[in-house]
């Protein structure tokens, strides 16, 4: 039987303190072993540190000087050890099943670098998830995925200076390189809608839109003259869910 391959889940964390220890615990209930949880504590006031730290040795804690989301996960990348990747906010929550379901894709898929599951959105203070949507959300989240680690060194790093669309800049970049790329509807995420969610304030998020449409279009007119037009998403979707991947 062949060694089961190391995943790497990089956790960056800023000032959440009340959510970061049921995001760690729904990674750690994750069946899949080789298991390597990195957070990045991204300049915290509170006791985001401390509650990583309570894990022991389960959790690889690094803290910095507060710089933005994508520097934290750009230097939990630099810390990964593991052959596939992925991250997840410390407000959020994986599904129990979400490494097994996205390596076994992985597995039967070995032209594809990116899986892309689903994600349901609940409101904060509803244990019982009362508030969760029945369907599965396609989206371009990077909590949803499951990276090659070898993928970022085709595609690079996400961009320092986009503290809000540095993942949708970064899967534009993959999408202009013809990553492999497998979108399905499986939800692998609870994403935690709560009062002090960065995405809350649209006229930054408008902004940062607008900034990474534009680079993206700037560098395909510099390949191509023109800039050519993307693939829908829609390419991309498993043709319907497999029997045991459910």
């Amino acid at each position: 039987m062949s060694e089961e391959p190391r995943v790497s889940v990089v956790m960056p964390a800023f000032n959440a303190e009340a959510f970061i220890v049921e995001a760690i615990a729904s990674v750690l209930a994750q069946a899949h072993r080789p298991l390597e949880v990195i957070v990045v504590d991204d300049g915290s006031t509170d006791s985001t540190a401390a509650l990583a730290a309570s894990f022991g040795g389960a959790v690889r804690l690094h803290r910095q000087a507060n710089a933005g989301p994508p520097t934290a996960r750009n230097r939990g990348l630099e810390l990964a050890t593991g052959e596939f990747v992925t991250f997840l906010d410390a407000d959020d929550l994986f599904t129990p099943e979400m490494l097994v379901r996205q390596l076994a894709r992985m597995r039967r898929r070995p032209d594809i670098d990116i899986v892309l599951g689903g994600m349901r959105h609940f409101e904060d203070g509803d244990p019982d998830g009362a508030s969760l949507r029945q369907e599965g959300e396609i989206s371009l989240q990077l909590s949803c995925g499951l990276f090659r680690r070898s993928v970022f060194d085709t595609v690079g790093r996400f961009d320092p200076a986009l503290w809000q669309c540095d993942d949708w800049d970064w899967f534009m970049r993959a999408r202009e390189l013809r990553v492999g790329l497998l979108l399905h509807r499986d939800v692998v995420v609870h994403h935690r809608l709560h009062g002090a969610n960065l995405t809350r304030d649209r006229e930054a998020a408008k902004r940062y839109q607008a900034m990474m449409f534009k680079r993206s279009l700037e560098r395909r007119r510099a390949r191509n003259g023109v800039a050519a037009v993307l693939p829908p998403l829609s390419a991309f979707m498993e043709p319907e869910p497999s029997e045991g991947l459910k």
